[in-house]
């Protein structure tokens, strides 16, 4: 067996180890994606629905990854690294199911880290040549990037912020929510702006602060969140609107001037 091959059947079992944990987790009384452990950014259930899709990406990308185009980004960018988040992400779960939110913090940030390399040695050094590139080995860890970032972001608040209570959340408290939330809105801002219009990671965080607005009832947190959310979606169709509406006008003009 071959030192690729090595590393692709590697690959397969790590996504169905993972598949496996996330479902399993499922029904963790303390799971990382139920209602406990409640606080003031915690977004609404449908937010965690955001596993479906990376996981089904990342179907597709360990069935993809057997095509010869994407032996060189799988083999010498990705490595052991999906191997070594699936752990880490596995380690997580465990932890925060066991009520060490604070300890569990430690793998989620080298999940994070995983996910980060892979991330950016593939926009970096191995740039999407086509639409299966695109779609099956970007997308799945833009996605997951992004998706990372939120479940930091909601960690950091079970570790260290006050639970939810029916009582008002105090003046210090919304404070800090609203800073995680702004952090979460330039996160997905820098996705458009500094990474070539890179849209899966901010569609993540629009969609979860959506999320949070739809949990909260607080008026400053959900405004907030809703505010936030409209500016992620902004910037999620400015490159849209620059390919496809832009563009086709530049096209569109020196056609209708070559006929007058």
């Amino acid at each position: 067996m071959s030192y690729p091959i090595v590393i692709k059947v590697i690959n397969v079992l790590s996504f169905v180890f993972l598949l496996g944990l996330n479902t399993y987790s499922g029904f963790f009384e303390k799971s990382p994606y139920h209602d406990n452990n409640l606080t003031y950014i915690t977004p609404a259930v449908f937010v965690y629905y955001i596993w479906v899709l990376i996981h089904f990406l990342l179907l597709g990308f360990v069935v993809y990854q057997f095509f010869p185009a994407a032996n060189e980004v799988v083999v010498d960018g990705i490595h052991w690294h999906f191997l070594s988040l699936s752990v880490f992400n596995a380690v997580w779960v465990w932890l925060y199911s066991t009520d060490h939110t604070i300890l569990a913090l430690l793998p989620l940030l080298l999940v994070s880290g995983q996910v980060s390399y892979v991330y950016f040695t593939i926009k970096n050094r191995y740039p999407a040549a086509t639409f299966g590139e695109t779609v099956w080995i970007h997308a799945p860890f833009s996605l997951y990037h992004g998706w990372i970032f939120v479940l930091t972001i909601i960690g950091v608040f079970v570790a260290f912020s006050p639970e939810k209570t029916e009582e008002p959340p105090t003046v210090l408290t919304k404070i800090f929510v609203v800073i995680g939330l702004l952090f979460l809105e330039l996160t997905a801002t820098s996705y458009i702006e500094k990474f070539e219009g890179d849209i899966a990671g901010a569609i993540v965080i629009a969609w979860s602060l959506f999320g949070v607005a739809a949990a909260q009832d607080d008026a400053v947190i959900h405004w907030a969140a809703i505010i936030f959310g409209v500016f992620t979606t902004i910037h999620i169709l400015k490159p849209l609107f620059k390919k496809y509406v832009l563009k086709t006008r530049e096209e569109q003009a020196p056609l209708i001037r070559s006929q007058v």
